[in-house]
């Protein structure tokens, strides 16, 4: 017989709760970026530009790790669509939260892009400039802001209610499985 700490134990987890929990971890990421966006004071208490290289890092997270919870949303969007067996329309509903997903994916690449372009001294670079320069830059990231946002707010109170509504307990520990996989 095998002693009970040595059995293998499956570790079960809400998929919707995690989803959740990730999506508040989103948020954080952009509230980060709201505030690297503000300019910053020195000694003096004189306004310095917006924080450049803290930006960067921030929005990276946005251009690469963000995929892992986009796969996880993508199991729960098939199992829903599988399960609930919904009409085409409906279907349809569910996918463009996937496509939602590209579409904010090759935005933050875009601004990503026109942030690499922006020089260390705080000064637009040429290439910037012709992209319309700092005034763009902080907009194109405000909009991504915003759209990632109204995104996630659309997916509670859409996706996730119908997940917590129409999903057995069964059904559950089968997606979070494979969400943890991911």
């Amino acid at each position: 017989m095998v002693p009970q700490e040595c059995r293998r134990t499956s570790i079960t987890v809400d998929p919707v709760a995690l989803l959740k929990r990730e999506h508040g971890m989103i948020l954080n990421q952009l509230a980060m970026i709201e505030t690297a966006m503000s300019p910053r004071s020195v000694g003096s208490g004189e306004a310095k530009g917006t924080d450049q290289g803290t930006l960067r890092e921030l929005l990276q997270f946005f251009t690469g790790p963000v995929e892992v919870h986009f796969k996880r949303e993508e199991v729960l969007v098939g199992d829903l669509q599988r399960i609930l067996g919904r009409k085409q329309e409906e279907q349809e509903q569910f996918q463009s939260f996937l496509d939602e997903h590209r579409t904010l994916k090759a935005d933050a690449t875009a601004v990503m892009r026109k942030l690499r372009r922006k020089r260390a001294d705080g000064r637009d670079s040429p290439a910037l400039k012709s992209l319309g320069g700092l005034r763009t830059l902080n907009a194109d990231l405000r909009a991504l802001i915003r759209r990632y946002r109204g995104h996630i707010s659309c997916e509670e109170r859409m996706l996730f209610v119908l997940a917590e509504m129409r999903l057995t307990a069964e059904q559950k520990r089968q997606i979070s499985r494979r969400m943890l996989q991911v």
